[in-house]
């Protein structure tokens, strides 16, 4: 069962968000928040798996109320929720510590951040380079990019990856 406290500071959002994650048998909405405050409080007290977060609201705002989060609770994912079509909202997002990707997808990303083609993400994570042709794919979907070049600037604009990285896991 995954563990979700919806935060918005609009209480109609929180209940049509509530409606809609209580509706699936695997996800339990354990608590609700309408400020950046209350939702670090519920995140400390309810240890939820996910928080999702709006990221405009008065006060503490979705993207303080992510760091205060994600500095005291490692294992809360954190999901934005914006209806504004502003990428410095993405990138002050990730640089909070908010996840819109899986943990293997958050792998890949790195990978190819680092310069590394298709065929060598695949060997280096064992997988197929079709399996990893689909991974990127959802990135560049689900962060709403148009090519890799774009998901690398943003993987070295959140510090996902710095200069440096790039050298292989074998030391050379």
């Amino acid at each position: 069962m995954i563990r979700v406290v919806v935060v918005d500071d609009q209480a109609l959002v929180r209940g049509g968000f509530r409606a809609i994650l209580s509706a699936q048998p695997d996800i339990d909405v354990v608590g609700e928040a309408g400020t950046g405050q209350d939702a670090v409080a519920a995140v400390r007290e309810l240890q939820p798996d996910v928080a999702l977060v709006d990221v405009r609201m008065p006060g503490m705002d979705g993207i303080d109320a992510t760091r205060h989060i994600t500095a005291t609770n490692t294992s809360c994912r954190v999901l934005i929720l914006t209806t504004f079509d502003l990428d410095e909202h993405v990138y002050d997002a990730f640089r909070a510590g908010a996840q819109s990707l899986t943990d293997r997808e958050i792998e890949v990303l790195r990978l190819v951040a680092q310069g590394k083609s298709n065929s060598e993400v695949a060997a280096e994570l064992f997988l197929s380079q079709g399996t990893v042709k689909t991974h990127v794919g959802r990135i560049l979907a689900k962060l709403e990019l148009r090519d890799r070049i774009q998901a690398v600037v943003l993987a070295y604009e959140t510090g996902l990856v710095r200069p440096g990285d790039n050298r292989s896991s074998n030391g050379s």
